[in-house]
């Protein structure tokens, strides 16, 4: 059997600059990381001659099939399509948390998923040609609306700051004071909507706008370059809170559909619990919100949101695969 680990991600400031609508005229700075928070996908081969089906899929749906044009799922599909994996395929996926929230799941199982293949069919690729690969294949093949942070999160992992140049070439670069980031990383609080959504269709309404909303993008970009050199100087990372406030404040301008009633009500709700300022998650419109908690209102913050908080902390490494007989 082989098996993929492969970690979700947090982007704290730049989320919607990484489309090449945006960075082809202007690069793109996004500050964020890696969580302990995984996808996991096995992979394991099953004598095919013994049953009715050639492939079994094992995810929130089963499928069992006996050709490729008949799985559903379209990223697996493509994938086994690609490598020529048409029978004695077994492979099953497990989250730790749902998808379609904001956490960059899709392209995480990508990732996840293409690693484990390579290490079947024995493939080296590095991790620039892993990520590149993966955003090529989503966005060329499965033809879904994604930018390239998503990717890069999952396959390179850690807390970072990734700048996509006008070329597409990209840059990852740690920030390495693990104990300052344990600082940011002990005030962050995962919260949980209760919304699920998808944010292909989100996104692609965005990317629509891109050009007129030019000058929202570039404030976004601004606070990306501030809060870098805050960190970098070890700044008392109270500062966070309101840069992700100022952050949400842009991004609700970027189409209607970013927010709504309900997450609106959560979002005053948290800052009126201790947190100094917050962000929905990925496109928008569902899924997890990030707010930064002062160290004195934690328990305030704690004893309001209790049922919807997911603990989590920065995940250092990134996509990684395993066969039962790895040591």
């Amino acid at each position: 059997m082989i098996y993929s680990k492969t970690p979700l991600r947090i982007s704290l400031f730049g989320g919607g600059t990484d489309f090449p609508e945006y960075f082809r005229k202007k690069n793109s700075i996004i500050i964020g990381g890696s969580i302990n928070k995984f996808i996991y996908i096995f992979l394991n081969k099953f004598y095919s001659k013994l049953f009715e089906e050639n492939i079994r899929l094992i995810y929130k749906n089963h499928e069992f099939v006996k050709s490729l044009k008949d799985i559903k799922h379209k990223a697996i599909r493509e994938v086994f399509k690609k490598n020529s994996l048409n029978k004695n395929i077994e492979l099953h996926i497990v989250s730790d948390l749902p998808g379609n929230t904001g956490l960059g799941s899709s392209s995480s199982f990508s990732v996840g998923l293409i690693n484990c293949i390579n290490k079947l069919k024995k493939k080296k690729f590095s991790k620039a040609k892993l990520a590149s690969y993966v955003i090529n294949f989503e966005r060329k093949i499965l033809k879904e609306n994604v930018g390239y942070q998503d990717q890069i999160f999952a396959t390179y992992g850690g807390f970072s700051r990734i700048e996509i140049k006008k070329s597409g070439n990209f840059s990852v670069k740690y920030f390495k004071n693990k104990s300052y980031i344990k600082k940011i990383e002990k005030n962050l609080f995962l919260i949980f909507s209760g919304i699920t959504r998808s944010a292909s269709e989100i996104e692609k309404k965005k990317i629509k706008k891109i050009k007129k909303n030019k000058k929202i993008l570039d404030q976004i970009i601004e606070i990306s370059r501030l809060a870098e050199k805050k960190i970098l100087s070890k700044e008392n990372p109270d500062f966070i809170g309101h840069f992700l406030n100022r952050y949400w404040q842009l991004k609700k301008q970027l189409d209607e559909k970013v927010t709504s009633a309900k997450i609106d009500y959560l979002y005053n709700l948290c800052t009126k619990s201790g947190a100094t300022g917050g962000k929905l998650l990925g496109a928008g419109n569902g899924g997890f919100m990030l707010f930064y908690v002062p160290s004195n209102k934690h328990n305030q913050f704690r004893k309001k949101l209790k049922n919807r908080i997911i603990d989590f902390k920065f995940n250092d490494l990134g996509s990684k695969t395993h066969s039962i007989n790895d040591k």
